[in-house]
């Protein structure tokens, strides 16, 4: 199974694992960016997987949240007889991915990427997002 990143936050009902039955409780928030894994579809639900759990939440609920509707182009017709396939070309542009520079933040393992509107903080397991439109953060404290 391929993982997904969310684009949106979205509210999930947690599985038993065994029985896929939901769990007693209040509903999870799953976070912006966070990957996970579809793992198929119970009537009007799609269940999939976050930090190894089982989830589910309403189908137009996941596919907004993971534009799984527009993943993979519809295929292009086939060439006529006679005619020489041809690949599309790849867009001229930047990779993906995120560039962390690290951050002197004493024994904490700290680093930075900038993303639109501000940056995205780690530290150690922990990320966040500090807005910072211009990115005149310099990465040093105030003191």
């Amino acid at each position: 199974m391929s993982k997904i990143s969310l684009n949106k936050r979205i509210e999930a009902i947690k599985l038993h694992e065994r029985t896929g039955a939901p769990m007693a409780g209040p509903e999870v928030t799953i976070p912006f960016g966070a990957l996970v894994e579809a793992a198929g579809a119970d009537r009007d639900r799609e269940k999939f997987r976050y930090l190894g759990e089982l989830y589910s939440v309403r189908r137009d609920i996941f596919l907004a949240a993971t534009k799984a509707d527009e993943a993979e182009p519809a295929p292009a017709a086939a060439p006529a007889a006679g005619q020489a396939e041809v690949a599309p070309a790849k867009p001229a542009g930047k990779e993906a991915g995120l560039k962390f520079e690290q951050l002197d933040a004493g024994a904490y393992s700290a680093a930075r990427a900038k993303v639109p509107g501000g940056w995205l903080v780690t530290c150690g397991a922990g990320v966040t997002f500090y807005p910072d439109p211009q990115h005149e953060w310099d990465g040093l404290s105030l003191e």
